[in-house]
């Protein structure tokens, strides 16, 4: 029964992680992350769990970020209701730290997901290149009823298609040598992923995915960012086919594609228009509307020193900006911003120092696993840490962490890294150099060469 109970958990998990990337919104609007989270919590010695992640993470901020958010949280639900709990979503998915790390002590989970994770990798980018038929798709697609009473299509509601895309071009770039011609299909792959998201995605917050994880690989991994230098001649490629041809291609903004959009939309970053093409002129516009929400909390948390402090709390919206369907914009477009109104400095101080931990352990566990030849788990790592960079740096233009589709991968996978440095940490202490995590789960073996 126990085993059984066992295979059920890992492909529910699996199913979770698939439905949150591939699908976004719509999936979220079934609850299974949070009906799953309960299960496993009840399930589990979280004491215990907790007591072994502080062997390899300083558990100081987390205990922080857990008991004061969840403080304010009850506090809050008393005066605002159900509203406060759908604002506490990033605090309530931050509990599938404690559930990936618990998942991840099944040696089978973990080589299910490792295992699972490429077939789940290209689906999401396949779906994600769909996005060109995003319209006809939401024609066509049925719809579930929203938060606010607003029909939600199941199927073409791409909300994270840059960062899915961008994180299939890791994956193709990490991938291990196989032969000259089968490692330059991947370099190609990745390639074209990365010039997709540019040419036709056409968010600003790729930009600076792309940056963060190019400094990543040159980082960890400098030989694999050659792979995603082949996007630069490919997307040239593009776009001198286009100008040849006169080509229209359906863009998110336009399908007048040239130097000059690009540049443009770079400079919509700031808020820049001049002369704008397509939609990028709506698109700087939005920047100054954002400005207005952040500054207007910026004064709510001024006005005294203990709203500062402790925050606005949850249950109330961040902005006072709604929709022609009347729907109100709760979050203002960044998710720093978001924790700091919520929950103050306690708040923010805390979520940036679990994060810096989180990175710090995942770096150390990635270089243990290099020197060590577990390649294929220092990869399983790499890719975590990958998808972390890209949600983490689109933080700063979106309400990211706020949503369960980021949320719930980030802190769940992040928990499967902290449970492979527990086991590393224990084979260390043990002193038993035939056994490691790694090579139990099946993720990775010693490397031979």
């Amino acid at each position: 029964m126990s085993r059984a109970f066992d295979g059920f958990k890992a492909s529910a998990f699996l199913v979770l992680v698939g439905g949150y990337l591939i699908f976004n919104y719509p999936f979220m609007q079934f609850v299974l992350g949070e009906l799953f989270l309960i299960v496993i919590l009840l399930g589990t010695n979280v004491p215990r769990v907790l007591s072994r992640m502080n062997a390899i993470v300083f558990l100081f901020p987390f205990l922080l970020w857990w008991s004061w958010g969840f403080g304010h949280l009850i506090f809050d639900t008393t005066g605002q209701g159900s509203w406060a709990l759908r604002d506490a979503t990033q605090l309530i998915d931050s509990l599938f730290l404690i559930v990936g790390f618990t998942l991840a002590g099944e040696p089978r989970t973990v080589a299910r997901l490792a295992y699972w994770l490429r077939p789940i990798v290209i689906i999401c980018c396949i779906y994600a290149m769909l996005f060109v038929y995003a319209d006809e798709i939401t024609a066509i697609s049925p719809t579930l009823p929203g938060a606010s009473g607003q029909a939600i299509p199941i199927f073409g509601a791409y909300a994270i298609p840059s960062t899915v895309l961008l994180w299939g071009a890791v994956f193709c770039v990490i991938q291990p040598a196989q032969g000259p011609a089968i490692r330059m299909r991947y370099l190609l792959v990745a390639g074209f992923l990365v010039a997709f998201a540019l040419v036709v995605i056409q968010a600003r917050t790729t930009y600076l995915q792309l940056l963060s994880v190019a400094a990543l690989l040159l980082i960890l991994r400098p030989r694999a960012l050659s792979g995603l230098g082949l996007a630069i001649p490919i997307f040239f490629s593009i776009l001198i086919i286009i100008s040849a041809f006169d080509l229209r291609i359906s863009g998110r903004l336009t399908s007048d594609l040239s130097l000059s959009f690009f540049w443009d939309h770079i400079q919509s970053i700031v808020g820049i228009h001049e002369k704008a093409h397509g939609g990028v002129a709506s698109a700087a516009d939005g920047v100054s509307l954002r400005m207005g929400w952040w500054n207007r909390l910026y004064d709510q948390l001024t006005a005294d020193e203990v709203t500062l402090i402790t925050g606005l709390g949850y249950g109330i919206p961040l902005t006072n900006f709604s929709d022609e369907l009347g729907v109100v914009t709760r979050e203002p477009h960044n998710s720093v911003i978001s924790v700091t109104a919520r929950l103050g400095l306690i708040g923010i101080f805390s979520w940036i120092w679990m994060q810096v931990e989180l990175f710090r352990v995942g770096f150390r566990t990635y270089r243990d696993c290099r020197h060590s030849g577990r390649n294929d788990a220092a990869n399983f790592i790499l890719l975590v840490l990958a998808f972390g960079v890209l949600t983490l740096s689109s933080c700063f233009g979106e309400d990211t962490m706020e949503k369960p589709y980021n949320a719930f991968p980030y802190y769940a996978l992040w928990g499967f890294v902290l449970r492979i440095a527990y086991q590393l940490r224990t084979e260390a202490s043990r002193g038993h150099p035939n056994y490691s995590a790694p090579e139990v789960v099946g993720i990775s073996r010693r490397s031979t060469s």
